[in-house]
């Protein structure tokens, strides 16, 4: 049992880990500017918009450093419509006759009629740009507006849809609203109860969520696999959150049982990440490894994403234990042989180093370097760099 003061950090700490684990970058909406923000309008978000040129410095480094990262990824994927559009282009023109860019890049916060929320100029930090997001977000919360016109009696099933909407939105607790309506028996149809039971379906241990599982195959169909199951996620972490709060490892299997329910794809992966993230909050490591393991067999060896985030995971909680980080550099070699690229040698020599084999690591790197240079890499340079910075490991 944890002390109280310990709870908000351990829940925390627990998200961090899942999203690293399910994440890969921002996804970027492939169409026009129009489309993106109809798109935006449809699934009530807001549009998050990129405004580059090919030859900006800063925007390719954006590109390559910032929206990559898994961090900004979750983010920016549960929270906007993204967007980037090359303002040279046709499209690019017709969006920069709205939206005047003086500077590049410049970052657009869009809101579902169109009205700029909040405008970045210049290269941002991961950091920054969520920052940035977040603003954006809290700027657009207008769940006090219809909280009004609720208490005045509007409960007309549009107007319900989006005041559910805007408290998950805005992180407002919505479950009693929702359930409310629902035992005041409103006139809608089947599908409408269905669509508006998923929205209201935030939490995984609630009659609502269920009902979306009593309804798995029906609700899919009509919100698309996708979302179905990032909603099932959500619902599923917000419970497995509480159980860490109220340590409770009854609420966490009950999220869990749930999970391999509701899921269409991935439900042991979604499973086994998050086993990781709640035994090593608690520190029950046999547990955690345990986990660890399934991922990775689940995996397999051409999921390398999945593999180095196992072999990052052991090697940040367990850099103490060589016995454990010797399945960190398994996992990493995989990780290597599925795809011998210089940013996945440089991922496993820096796991050998955590193992302490460093010898290993130059001589892996030495033979990397030779093919390259046969291969008249772009990247030999890289090479050398990292066999020179090992060749000074191994001599210490």
């Amino acid at each position: 049992m944890y002390p109280p003061m310990n709870k908000y950090v351990l829940f925390l700490g627990f998200f961090f880990l899942i999203a690293r684990a399910e994440a890969q970058g921002i996804n970027f909406f492939q169409g026009t500017w129009a489309e993106a923000l109809e798109k935006a309008k449809t699934e009530e978000k807001v549009l998050f918009v990129d405004a580059f040129a090919q030859w900006c410095g800063p925007c390719k480094a954006m590109a390559k450093n910032v929206f990559t990262r898994d961090d900004v990824g979750k983010f920016f994927n549960d929270n906007f419509i993204n967007l980037k559009l090359d303002m040279e282009t046709p499209d690019g023109r017709t969006f920069g006759d709205k939206y005047a860019v003086s500077a590049y890049p410049t970052l657009f916060f869009i809101d579902e009629k169109g009205k700029v929320i909040k405008k970045v100029v210049g290269g941002q930090k991961p950091e920054g740009l969520i920052a940035h997001g977040k603003e954006a977000l809290q700027k657009n919360d207008n769940s006090e507006d219809l909280a009004k016109l609720y208490e005045e009696g509007n409960r007309d099933y549009d107007f319900m849809v989006k005041y559910i909407k805007s408290l998950n939105h805005a992180g407002k607790p919505s479950l009693k609203i929702a359930n409310d309506y629902l035992l005041s028996k409103p006139e809608i149809t089947e599908e409408q109860n269905m669509l508006f039971v998923f929205e209201a379906a935030t939490e995984a241990d609630s009659k609502l969520f269920e009902t979306v599982l009593a309804n798995k195959s029906k609700i899919a169909k009509l919100v698309g696999e996708e979302v179905f199951n990032e909603k099932i996620k959500a619902a599923c972490k917000a419970t497995i959150g509480k159980s860490i709060e109220y340590d409770s490892p009854e609420l966490f299997q009950e999220a869990l049982q749930k999970s391999d329910k509701g899921l269409t794809a991935d439900a042991d992966k979604f499973r086994y990440a998050s086993e990781m993230g709640y035994y090593q909050t608690f520190h029950q490591k046999e547990a955690y490894l345990k986990a660890a393991e399934n991922l990775a067999k689940k995996a397999g060896k051409n999921d390398g994403k999945t593999l180095r985030f196992v072999a990052e995971d052991i090697c940040k909680n367990y850099k103490d234990d060589p016995k454990v980080i010797k399945k960190a550099v398994g996992y990493a070699s995989e990780v290597y042989k599925g795809s011998d690229t210089y940013d996945n040698l440089a991922f496993y020599c820096k796991t050998l180093l955590e193992a302490g084999d460093a010898e290993k690591a130059f001589n892996i790197a030495e033979e990397a370097l030779e093919k390259a240079r046969k291969n008249n890499s772009q990247e030999v340079m890289q090479f050398e760099g990292l066999v020179n910075y090992l060749k000074t490991k191994k001599e210490e």
